[in-house]
């Protein structure tokens, strides 16, 4: 992983830049809107609903969706290479094994891996401005 990181240049320590707030929300309308399957076979029971999707003008553009994590979803390890935002909408959302709430507002610096989950499902606002790589 150091080699990786190395080859990419990011700092040592990257997730001391990771910032996490808690903010106080009421319920949660979800849209009506349609959820499709997300990179079926890689990720576990995941769904999405692209809100836009840069990528296809560059392909390290960025893109924004609200991703829905069925019971028992997986994500496997994998770095990112820009940041990434993740604000918890609905149930418990577990990245690197912590939980977070609804209210939860995360966001990754350059340079950190992680994989997520969820047990009982939740939908989660996730937007990312470069492409991830996959570890695993």
């Amino acid at each position: 992983m150091d080699a990786l990181k190395a080859v990419e240049k990011f700092p040592d320590n990257p997730e001391a830049n990771d910032k996490l707030l808690r903010l106080v929300m009421g319920k949660v309308d979800i849209p009506d809107v349609e959820f499709e399957e997300m990179e079926p076979g890689l990720r576990n029971n995941v769904l999405i609903h692209v809100l836009f999707n840069n990528k296809n003008e560059d392909p390290v553009g960025s893109d924004a969706a609200l991703i829905k994590y069925l019971p028992g979803a997986f994500v496997p390890l994998h770095l990112h290479r820009g940041y990434k935002m993740v604000l918890v909408l609905q149930g418990e959302y577990i990245e690197n094994g912590e939980v977070h709430s609804p209210g939860s507002l995360i966001i990754r610096a350059p340079g950190t891996t992680h994989s997520m989950r969820s047990n009982s499902g939740c939908v989660i606002l996730a937007m990312r401005d470069i492409p991830v790589k996959q570890l695993t």
